[in-house]
């Protein structure tokens, strides 16, 4: 592939696949969002969704044989401070290249960076297509959880790749969701992030469970 490509099955994550991804390893790759999907749940709103951690990880872990393994977990925290979105979006691409640990193009980190901004500057959008969902908090503030899978290859054995399974929760001074959708890059707020993200060891041949 000579540019990354995105991905969905429209329920529940985005997948963003690496350039350097051998083409034979994408089917894989597509099993893994697929996982990833089975673990999108609902609220008592059917139409409020959320990523359950706890069941996939427990899924993860329980996995019967050696074509998918945790690498890591982390959990990050950016403090509620005024900034602007794209401000923002530069913390998030910075932690996340921080915990994978793993090389990207130029390519690669500008894709990132701009699929994040564009996610959060056209969320009435996103929500639509399923890879994002609104939720109220307290102290009149509001959140967005945004579900991404990034594909990276293993440079040292053809057969495998990362996959970076990854949610951020970014939490402004809003309360109603329609003032979200008239976010623009340069728009400042009190925001927080909360980041997770799964590194897995992914290989060829994996298939993803029928159901959780």
């Amino acid at each position: 592939m000579s540019t990354p490509i995105a991905i969905s099955n429209g329920r529940g994550f985005l997948c963003i696949i690496s350039e350097k991804l051998p083409e034979d390893l994408i089917p894989t790759s597509i099993q893994v969002l697929k996982f990833c999907d089975i673990y999108v749940k609902t609220h008592e709103d059917p139409a409020q969704k959320y990523f359950d951690w706890a069941e996939y990880l427990k899924a993860v872990n329980g996995y019967n044989g050696d074509e998918l393994a945790l690498e890591k977990y982390k959990t990050t925290v950016i403090n509620q401070s005024e900034a602007t979105v794209a401000t923002m979006v530069e913390k998030i691409v910075t932690d996340l290249k921080d915990t994978l640990g793993i090389s990207m193009s130029e390519s690669e980190i500008a894709m990132l960076k701009a699929n994040i901004e564009r996610t959060f500057t056209n969320l009435k959008m996103v929500k639509e297509y399923g890879w994002a969902d609104f939720s109220k908090s307290a102290h009149r503030s509001s959140s967005w959880e945004y579900r991404m899978l990034v594909v990276f290859p293993n440079p040292d054995l053809q057969n495998y790749f990362y996959s970076a399974v990854t949610t951020i929760k970014l939490e402004a001074d809003i309360q109603e969701e329609s003032v979200w959708w008239g976010l623009s890059s340069s728009t400042s707020k009190n925001f927080s992030a909360h980041i997770d993200t799964a590194e897995l060891v992914v290989k060829k041949g994996f298939r993803a469970p029928t159901s959780a």
